[in-house]
């Protein structure tokens, strides 16, 4: 055997081994999904939820010592630009671990992905080995964090968030900023290739498609595709992985969110009465026995119920606080709610028996100052609105056009 051919056998078993360690890390990802809640809720009981920040900067501070050890006594790195990345990159890997106390079970995600971005880095670099090699690494570690987001959707007691792919990919770009600027590899040298390109080009169109099927998931798609196969039916119970609305402004209330526009409010709320009347309106006095309707009433089924449920339980709830405590927040809060009750679900409040009083209104209204109060009502608040699906996708379309022309001419101005 030639020295060549044996060196290209040994490197393909280098690389082998290399996505090998990619697989094991995202199994090990997707693994801990199902028992992510029991883990969380042990921990929390045992040691208490400031363990997991803890943890997290033990674990950031331990790997920041082992590359400053690295640099300094095994590379003998004299460059100060270099030292200024790496305490960047660590410092912003700390910053927002703090930033995540509240839920610092999140911040685990920054291990799982700076884990994973290194592993991709080793597998790519063997085949990668110009500056396009970080950018690949996010892309991909980011098309990773979406699958597992994804994944968690279709748990039980678990949720789809955008902001949980964002800090996923924040890992990759925090590791990519510590190896690209702080350790400056040498084998990351060399010209882009077209090898370069299409790998990148690649990894944009996964990700994009991806997340216009995930902008797509909403809540009428869940209902078509549940209909046509009936074993998925349990999706419907699941939280909702996306949802495009409206942000309504009214001169009275400010704004507030709802899936239908408003006429399609006041037309379902002159059919309520109607389609309501089997519903035991006489039994529900109280925010459980509401909460109890969302079970079958739900976003997906029917949204205008829904959206009526939850500013009702919203209303009271408030209510009960300000009444209770003298909270002002909260009274505002339950005001701006029955206003919008009263405006756009009117029919169906006086139908369950669930309006004010007339003294209970006049309290409110009797100070003007509850009126001039800006407020945005925080339910359907993470609906989009800003944008639309036809947008998104129209958007996709272009971009992934964009990317692949730019591809093929660079590609036609490198050599292989």
């Amino acid at each position: 055997m030639s020295l060549t051919a044996k060196t290209e056998k040994e490197t393909d078993r280098w690389c082998r081994r290399s996505w090998l360690w990619v697989f094991l890390c995202a199994a090990a990802i997707f693994a801990t999904v199902p028992v992510a809640r029991r883990i969380q809720g042990f921990v929390y009981n045992s040691v208490g939820k400031e363990f997991f920040t803890y943890a997290v900067l033990f674990v950031i501070i331990a790997g920041l010592a082992a590359i400053l050890y690295l640099l300094v006594f095994r590379l003998r790195v004299r460059k100060i630009s270099q030292y200024v990345w790496l305490f960047t990159g660590a410092g912003l890997y700390v910053y927002f671990t703090l930033r995540l106390r509240e839920h610092p079970e999140e911040a685990v995600h920054f291990l799982e992905y700076g884990a994973l971005a290194y592993f991709l880095f080793r597998a790519l670099s063997r085949r990668i080995r110009d500056r396009t090699i970080y950018i690949t690494v996010i892309l991909s570690v980011m098309f990773v964090g979406t699958l597992d987001e994804f994944t968690q959707w279709m748990m039980p007691n678990r949720y789809w968030d955008y902001r949980d792919v964002g800090i996923n990919t924040l890992a990759g770009i925090f590791f990519s900023i510590i190896t690209w600027k702080g350790i400056r590899p040498e084998t990351i040298s060399r010209p882009v290739r077209r090898l370069s390109i299409r790998a990148l080009a690649v990894v944009v169109t996964l990700d994009l498609l991806f997340l216009g099927l995930c902008l797509s998931n909403t809540p009428d798609a869940v209902r078509r595709y549940t209909a046509a196969f009936e074993p998925l039916m349990w999706l419907r119970g699941q939280e909702v992985m996306t949802e495009f609305g409206h942000a309504h402004k009214d001169p009275e209330i400010g704004i507030f969110y709802s899936r239908l526009t408003i006429g399609e409010l006041r037309e379902h709320d002159m059919k309520s009465a109607g389609k309501y009347s089997k519903l035991p309106v006489d039994e529900i006095t109280s925010p459980e026995d509401y909460e109890k309707l969302l079970t079958t009433h739900t976003r997906v089924t029917d949204p205008f119920m829904y959206e009526f449920l939850l500013h009702i339980m919203e209303r009271d709830r408030s209510l009960e606080k300000f009444l209770k405590r003298g909270n002002q927040r909260s009274g505002l809060r339950a005001f701006k709610e029955n206003l919008i009750l009263e405006k756009y679900f009117g029919r169906t409040l006086r139908y369950f028996n669930a309006a004010w009083s007339r003294e209970k209104r006049d309290y409110f209204k009797d100070s003007r100052h509850w009126l001039r109060k800006d407020y945005a009502s925080l339910k359907g608040k993470r609906m989009i609105t800003s944008f639309s699906l036809k947008t998104a996708w129209f958007l996709i379309i272009v971009i992934l056009a964009a990317v692949w022309t730019a591809a093929e001419l660079w590609r036609k101005r490198l050599k292989s």
